[in-house]
């Protein structure tokens, strides 16, 4: 005989919902969690990334005495026969190469000409490089460059400049793809040496659709004549550290403090064109000399030319720079190249930087406007307080 001891109970059909929902409730509250932890890890990886950076740099110093040029403009790529000063076409990212035992990718046109060359330049131009891109962004990818039909200068697609010895003239290698980078070298500000007494920066103006860009008149399209130093601008000032054909050294840094002064940065893409090459600020390779793509400005809109206070970050006509335009959302208020070449991130509330003394920080978007332009320039004089800067 069976005992009614010996009847067994299952779950109910309400307890089985109610287990369900703790877990569900659990797994809502950890799920933040592990997101943040994410976040933080990819945070650390993206610093260490520009301190990877900056260390080259550094090397690049000690070795040469001053910090990589910044190339001739953004339709020239690197060149391995043009040295490592004012005559090297490409960029920094290619100037630093050596010294991220990246000899062979620096090295690859050493000796080439013709078609060798420009597929060696093809190949560099589109190789990645995974230290140059934060992951809280994009991974090491190649990307579309400058769509057909969307630049202003007299190509329909993106062609770069390639210097092609023997020859005085520098061949077109037309390059639909190339490798992105999320970091940009500090340029400070860009002053007119025409007005400069009226102590008003003059933005970024490093678009290369741009008519008051093109070449021939602020960069070459001749090997000759980048060789020789014309076709480029002499009215502009930089007084960041890395600019076009810029020789600085330690010396020129430490009037205001190498702890003082950005090197690299993280660089604004508006997240909507993360990968279809389509924002302004990234549509070429980082191998490129000086451009939107690789270089960065800390520029800060003035009320007027004449005025000696910088607009209020509240102002909608004169947005201050890192406030305003650091959220990686539409840009359609702000979309003049003033405001197209600035620093930012994929991070929420932080923009991280290396620093010309080796030191990396992580800066709040919330910085002082006019404190952020005074850490883009090198020489300003301005005494700054560690509080107001970041760690």
């Amino acid at each position: 005989m069976s005992s009614a001891h010996d009847v067994r109970r299952g779950f109910t059909l309400v307890e089985l919902l109610v287990v369900i929902s703790i877990i569900g409730i659990l797994m809502s509250l950890l799920l933040p969690a592990v997101q943040a932890a994410r976040e933080s890890g990819r945070r650390a990886q993206c610093l260490n990334n520009l301190k990877q950076i900056g260390l080259a740099a550094q090397h690049h110093l000690e070795k040469h005495n001053r910090y990589p040029t910044g190339g001739w403009g953004p339709r020239w790529i690197g060149y391995a026969d043009g040295g490592t000063a004012a005559k090297q076409p490409g960029g920094w990212v290619y100037n630093i190469l050596p010294f991220l035992e990246l000899d062979n990718l620096h090295d690859a046109t050493l000796g080439l000409t013709g078609t060798a060359q420009h597929e060696a330049q093809t190949k560099q131009a589109t190789t990645t490089l995974s230290f140059m891109n934060c992951p809280s962004r994009r991974g090491a990818s190649v990307f579309p460059v400058l769509a057909a039909g969307s630049g202003g200068d007299e190509h329909t697609n993106y062609n770069v400049y390639c210097p092609d010895p023997p020859r005085t003239t520098a061949l077109q290698v037309v390059m639909t793809t190339g490798a992105h980078g999320d970091y940009a070298a500090n340029s400070g500000v860009r002053y007119d040496s025409i007005s400069d007494d009226l102590g008003a920066p003059l933005g970024c103006y490093i678009d290369p659709a741009s008519a008051g860009y093109q070449q021939g008149s602020e960069y070459p399209s001749f090997l000759s004549v980048g060789r020789s130093g014309t076709a480029f601008n002499p009215n502009h000032r930089w007084t960041g550290v890395i600019f076009q054909r810029s020789l600085i050294n330690q010396a020129a840094v430490s009037h205001d403090g190498t702890g003082h002064t950005y090197m690299f940065g993280e660089k604004f893409v508006d997240r909507r064109h993360y990968d279809d090459g389509l924002y302004p600020g990234d549509q070429g390779n980082m191998y490129q000399g000086m451009g939107s793509d690789n270089y960065r400005s800390t520029y800060v809109a003035w009320k007027s030319p004449s005025a000696k206070q910088p607009a209020s970050p509240t102002d909608p006509t004169h947005p201050a720079m890192l406030n305003d335009c650091i959220d990686p959302n539409d840009l359609s208020s702000t979309s003049t190249w003033n405001y197209q070449c600035l620093f930012g991130s994929a991070h929420s509330g932080i923009v991280h930087f290396a620093f010309c003394v080796g030191s990396t920080k992580s800066i709040s978007v919330s910085i002082d406007p006019l404190t952020h332009r005074y850490l883009g320039e090198r020489n300003d004089s301005q005494v700054l307080d560690d509080a107001l800067i970041g760690n």
